[in-house]
Parts: C-alpha cells; structure tokens; sequence
C-alpha cells in the first residue's frame, strides 16, 4: 500500500480572518500558555479616575510620532530630521495642555517623565536610581523604589568628624620635642662644646620637660588615645632605665604616669566601658592564640592519608621556613640603648611559624585516627607519626609506636 499523507485544508467558503485579528488569538494563546494576562494593565492611582479624552489623544499622537521617530532613525531614513521636529511638535502640545483631573495629572506625568528620562528606547542617558527613572516607575509600574545606600548622602550634609583626642597631639609635641634634645645631644657629642650650648641645652631640655607634662596632665577621649599613651609610658620607662638596671627619677616618672593612669579611669569621658562597646573594651587574642584558632579553621576530613601526608611534609617546608626568617636581621631593630625589637616582619614570621606548627600537629592527628586500608597507606601513616615523634622528642618516646613499627617492619 502506498505512502499517502494528507495534510489539513483550509475551507474555502469560509471567511479568511485579517492579520490584525490572527495576531490578536496568537496573542491570548500565548497568554494562556504562559498563565499572564494578555497585556500587561499599569495601576491605576486609587481614586484619580480616567483621564479626559483630549489629554488621551495628545499622548497617543505622541506616542506615535516618537514611535515613527525611533523607526527612521534605526533606518536611517532620510526624512528623520523632519519626523523628529514632529515629535517635538507633538511633546510640545502635550506639555503644554491644561489639566483638569487628578486623572489627568497622573497621565501627564507619566507621559513626560517617560519622554524625558528615555523609557521609551530614545536614549538612556540616566541610570535606574536616576529621579526621572524612579518616578516614572513609581507612576507606570507602581513600583516602590527604595533610595539605595550609595546616593543617601547626594545633597545632604556630610556628618561632622569626630573631635580628634587631645593625647594624640599632646604625645606628638612631646616627641617632636625628645626628638631635637636627642639631635641636640648628638651634636655635642660630635662636635663638641660651642658658644651658648649650655643656655640651648637648658632651653631644649625644659621644652622636652614641658611637653611630656602635658602629656601626663591629658586625659585621652578614644581607645586609640587611651593605648597611644600606655605606649608612651612604656616608651619613657625603656628610655630612663639603663642596661644595669636602675631607672633615673623613677619615683618622679612613675608618679606622673600613675596620676594620668588615675585621671583616665576616674574621669568619665575616657572611661574604658562608659563610651566604647564592650567588643573594643575585650582584650584582643595574642599571636599565638591567633594562629592556633586559623589552624582549627581548616577541614581536613575530605582528604586522604596521602593528601594529609603531603600537607604534612609541605608545612614542615613552611614551618622551617619561617623560623629562618624571624632569625634574620632584618627582622629586629635596635633601640635607644641597644636593645633589640622585633619588626612587623617579625611578627608576621612568629604568626605564621606558630599556625604551621599548629597545622603540622593537626595533620598527625588526624593521620593517626584514620584506619588503614592496605600496607601501602599503613607505612605512611607510620612514616608521619616517626617524624613526628623525632620533631617532638628527639627520639621514639611513645611505646604504642614502637610496638606498631615493630609489627610491621621488623621481619
């Protein structure tokens, strides 16, 4: 039997529908499908009512010349110029048209704002957090468009800065003024005695004097203030004691510091817990502490013995190469009397030679407490508990341990 296929035919008797009515059950189809209304129907302001025909028309006409507009010039027609002289023509008479509902207002500035801020497609010249673009979503859409964090402060008063704490100049004045006795001393010492040295030592050294009793006799208003002046208390303590020992007019220093200590606590602008959250009254965590809590930070679960066994080589590279940079020179600075501080980069060195150690002592951990599933995986994790052992010890202290290479690898 032959192949026959037979497609559906239209009846011709039957009326043939216009494009204008196809394109209309084209689109309810669509709507159905989709579960959205045929077109979309912006909200109307509660209470404005209809807009008047006349206003209606005027935007309509509008409409349809910036519509022609917008085709021309994506066309490059050659009658543009004349098609967008009309739509100025045609914005010209609706912006100018009288009002006479509530109706009408809504309308009219919706029509305006959607010209002028481009919504039509003409250009998009402002942003979306543009007040042109704003307003006209909140009128065509009813959109509630919150002001966005970024542009609160656009044509508002910036906030007042905060008071600068009086300690923090006082501390700088007393170090500008250590700072040229110490060039002054300095330079007797190289060059020798002068004419007037005496009168400008007297004058430096009761400049220096006077500007560090006003360091004691102010009282700091910020926790910056607060630790900028224990520091420098600290700091003159290092300067006024020699390497032997003794402190020069210790009982004279330590007084004053205690009378500033006493003034900080008793006055209650600068009180520790009076003013300051209790996050910045809480004493921050030490290195140490630091680099153990980032060490238990890591998720060591996923990996495998020979992953944990690699990681483990790897921070003792890591461990041992940080300790070589803290021992450099570079990592130290000599002060006033020869004594040695650590830098910045010392620092950071110590932070990290503690966390890898830290790690390091993870990693065997967790080695220790996975079980091994063939011979291969039980000498790694017995190779990584000797080394361990060996860092820790010096020597194979842990009897468990001797008993299990004994197990496994003595023949």
């Amino acid at each position: 039997m032959p192949f026959a296929l037979k497609l559906p035919r239209r009846n011709p008797d039957a009326p043939r529908p216009s494009l204008r009515e196809r394109y209309a059950a084209l689109k309810g189809s669509a709507a159905k499908v989709i579960g959205k209304p045929a077109r979309f129907t912006p909200p109307k302001p509660i209470g404005a009512g209809e807009p008047s025909k006349a206003l209606v028309a005027l935007i309509d006409a509008h409409q349809l010349a910036y519509a022609a507009y917008l085709i021309a010039r994506s066309d490059w027609a050659p009658d543009l110029k004349d098609l967008r002289q009309a739509e100025e023509e045609a914005f010209r008479a609706l912006l100018h048209s009288p009002l006479r509902s509530d109706a009408d207002r809504a309308a009219y500035a919706v029509a305006v704002i959607e010209r002028q801020s481009g919504a039509l497609g003409d250009h998009v010249a402002t942003g979306r957090d543009h007040p042109l673009a704003v307003a006209y979503r909140s009128l065509r859409f009813g959109e509630h468009a919150r002001e966005p964090e970024a542009l609160r402060h656009i044509g508002r008063p910036a906030e007042p800065a905060p008071a600068a704490d009086p300690i923090l100049a006082a501390i700088a004045a007393s170090k500008a003024a250590t700072a040229a006795f110490d060039a002054f001393e300095a330079e007797l010492e190289r060059y020798g005695k002068t004419s007037g040295w005496a009168a400008r030592e007297g004058y430096l050294s009761d400049a220096d004097a006077k500007a560090q009793k006003a360091v004691w006799q102010t009282v700091p208003t910020t926790p910056a203030g607060r630790r900028a002046l224990v520091k420098f208390a600290r700091t003159q303590v290092q300067r006024r004691a020699h390497p032997d020992g003794d402190v020069d007019d210790s009982a004279w220093l330590l007084g004053l510091i205690l009378d500033a200590l006493a003034a900080m606590v008793a006055d209650p602008v600068g009180a520790w817990t009076a003013q300051e959250p209790a996050a910045e009254a809480q004493l921050t965590p030490n290195a140490s502490d630091r680099a153990r809590l980032s060490a238990e930070q890591i998720d060591l679960t996923a990996l495998d013995v020979f992953q944990l066994s690699a990681l483990f080589e790897a921070f003792q590279v890591a461990k041992f190469t940080w300790e070589g940079v803290g021992a450099r020179t570079y990592a130290y600075e000599e002060g006033l009397h020869g004594e040695r501080h650590a830098t910045e980069l010392a620092e950071v060195a110590e932070f990290e030679e503690t966390r890898a150690a830290w790690i390091i002592d993870r990693l065997e951990r967790e080695i220790v407490s996975r079980k091994p599933e063939d011979d291969v995986q039980r000498d790694e994790i017995l190779t990584v508990r000797t080394q361990q052992e060996f860092m820790s010890n010096g020597r194979i202290h842990d009897n468990a341990l001797l008993l299990d290479i004994s197990r496994a690898w003595i023949v």
